[in-house]
């Protein structure tokens, strides 16, 4: 089982040297002739001299929301869907960088969620037993609209980040590691 959740728009600055690359990502063998085919069309420059975790990158409420111990849980897979990387995993080291799903890409007058969906790859990492905690935004990348792509949990959130923040963080806290 993996959670599923949506980058942040609200990310930290990398001070520290801390080099890392493209093809180190999760999923690179998928998604890398796409990464590559977006960075060159948003012309989006990446210092990937200094990066961070993605769970130390991405400050938006639901990051907040989980404790340091749950996010180095080693059995625990947490998939965030990147504006600009597509799938990585939580502990992809990743550089500055600012992009949203919203956001337009002016050569093919359309916007990057449709770019993704376009690609038809993201939807083949996910598993029906996965956790969606997606917004609504985010789903259109994978198959074009706000429907669910995985197991819903059986909890009322208003598509906010606190709540789903606090939710996986518990989730995560009962997880036995061997």
């Amino acid at each position: 089982m993996t959670y599923l959740i949506t980058c942040s728009g609200s990310k930290k600055q990398p001070i520290i040297h801390n080099p890392s690359n493209l093809q180190l990502l999760s999923f690179s063998e998928e998604l890398n002739d796409a990464r590559l085919e977006l960075l060159h069309l948003t012309n989006i420059q990446l210092n990937w001299d200094f990066t961070l975790p993605a769970w130390q990158l991405y400050s938006g409420k639901t990051y907040r929301k989980i404790t340091e111990a749950n996010w180095n849980k080693q059995c625990i897979e947490i998939r965030i869907l990147s504006a600009l990387f597509g799938w990585i995993k939580h502990t992809d080291l990743l550089p500055y960088y600012n992009l949203t799903m919203s956001d337009n890409i002016p050569q093919f007058n359309q916007k990057i969620f449709q770019y993704w969906h376009n690609q038809n790859l993201l939807n083949l990492l996910v598993n029906q037993e996965d956790i969606d905690l997606l917004s609504q935004g985010y789903r259109k990348a994978i198959h074009g609209n706000a429907n669910a792509v995985a197991t819903i949990p059986n909890v009322q959130f208003n598509d906010r980040g606190d709540q789903k923040g606090e939710w996986l963080n518990n989730q995560i806290e009962y997880t036995l590691c061997n």
